[in-house]
């Protein structure tokens, strides 16, 4: 512990070496489970490593006298996501022992990126550093696949390109992180001006996101830099012209965009039909509404179950599972789950509206998140790159705004500072 860099977290403390190495190679380990080696026990070094890092935070704290919880503005929101999700894993339907796993899988995912990741990082620090853990995972991806075999017990591995992730969906979200957290630099003023490697950076994940074939995350793409244009025209016309008149022009253009999406998937809908909707979307929707309808119960759902998995067919027959994380939420949590997931949301939100800015290109990372969660499932219930990005910058951004809370060992007060 006695090798320090004067870098400052979050939370204000010393961030350690060892601490930042040990959080790359935890946030590399998804990547690793979902590539094309078939890999078994990957648990152990994703627990190991969150459990190993919860460790040397604790040891510190009680060496300091007083424990430091960040995020404070996300823990009812999130108290209410597992406390749901521990009833739904009582009511498991028959597969107990495997949503158990991804119960934990989750519950370490989240602490990581709550807890753990705000005394580690600061914004500008995640920002950038976490751009490189995805740029190292997508070249090494695509160095490493000449010499690993292709997975194909997957439906649709063959449709793009995947390199060494078994799914070219599953690749596509590393080049949309690289992307997304290019535009997010510049728009929260991490960085001023654009360098080359920044072009590059940008360059590199369209080309490759492109040769992914990921119509879902292209589409994704598409939005955030439309919603990226929006911003930097809001925050323009405030600066020059403060006050209601550019309030005014937010709900406007926010107003236009909704009515805009809206108009767009009614023509769609009409002019090509449900069939031929369905049929782009891989059959995604049909069979989603087949097992909806198959639930005994959609207030409350199932049960827990692993994501993508289902009561109604068999996913290793079927090559896949429910696609969609909200369909994967109400069949197994219920609306009552899927409630809770917006709280959650909200609470995010929350936790980055101190700044205008920062509020604007939040909403970036968020909206994309919950777009890929339209016809995937990485997002939220999954440790994958979309859901660290949203997760650690909203922890961040709050936890900078004073949303943290100090538990002085010994006494019998808390002491916290205002979000």
């Amino acid at each position: 512990m006695s090798s320090t860099q004067r870098v400052i977290s979050a939370t204000g403390e010393r961030v350690y070496l060892l601490d930042r190495i040990l959080f790359y190679l935890w946030l590399l380990v998804p990547a690793y489970q979902y590539s094309d080696l078939h890999v078994q026990n990957s648990r152990v070094g994703f627990w190991g490593i969150a459990a190993l890092l919860i460790f040397r935070m604790t040891m510190r704290d009680l060496l300091r006298g007083r424990i430091v919880l960040a995020s404070r503005g996300l823990f009812i929101p999130f108290t209410l996501v597992f406390v749901w999700k521990f009833v739904e894993l009582v009511r498991s339907p028959g597969q107990l022992s495997t949503a158990l796993l991804f119960f934990v899988d989750f519950l370490v995912t989240y602490a990581c990126c709550l807890l753990v990741a705000p005394r580690i990082f600061s914004v500008q620090t995640w920002l950038v550093e976490f751009r490189r853990v995805n740029l190292f995972a997508l070249g090494l991806a695509i160095v490493a696949h000449p010499f690993i075999p292709d997975r194909t017990d997957m439906a649709g591995w063959d449709k793009g390109a995947s390199w060494a992730f078994a799914h070219p969906n599953i690749a596509a979200m590393y080049p949309l992180a690289i992307y997304l957290i290019t535009i997010i630099m510049f728009g929260m003023r991490v960085k001023r001006r654009p360098q080359s490697f920044d072009v590059l950076c940008v360059a590199f994940s369209v080309v490759t996101l492109t040769l992914t074939g990921s119509r879902t995350t292209l589409a994704v793409l598409v939005v955030a830099t439309l919603l990226s244009l929006f911003n930097v025209i809001v925050l323009t016309y405030v600066r020059y012209t403060p006050g209601r008149g550019a309030k005014a022009l937010s709900v406007l253009l926010k107003l236009c965009a909704v009515v805009g999406i809206a108009g767009g998937v009614y023509f769609a809908y009409v002019s090509l039909g449900a069939q031929v909707i369905d049929d782009k979307l891989s059959g995604r929707l049909s069979f989603a509404v087949q097992v909806l309808l198959s639930a005994n119960d959609l207030v409350l759902g199932v049960g827990l179950l692993p994501p993508g998995s289902n009561l109604l067919a068999d996913n290793t027959t079927r090559g896949a599972g429910i696609d969609g994380l909200y369909a994967n939420l109400v069949y197994g949590e219920g609306y009552v789950g899927l409630v809770i997931f917006a709280i959650a949301m909200f609470g995010f939100r929350c936790m980055a509206s101190f700044d205008r800015r920062c509020s604007a290109f939040f909403g970036v990372a968020l909206v994309s998140g919950l777009l890929f969660g339209v016809t995937e499932t990485h997002f939220w219930l999954l440790a994958s790159p979309l859901t660290t990005l949203v997760a650690v910058l909203a922890s961040t951004l709050g936890t900078r705004a004073g949303g943290r809370a100090i538990v002085s060992l010994g006494a019998r007060r808390c002491r916290t500072r205002p979000a």
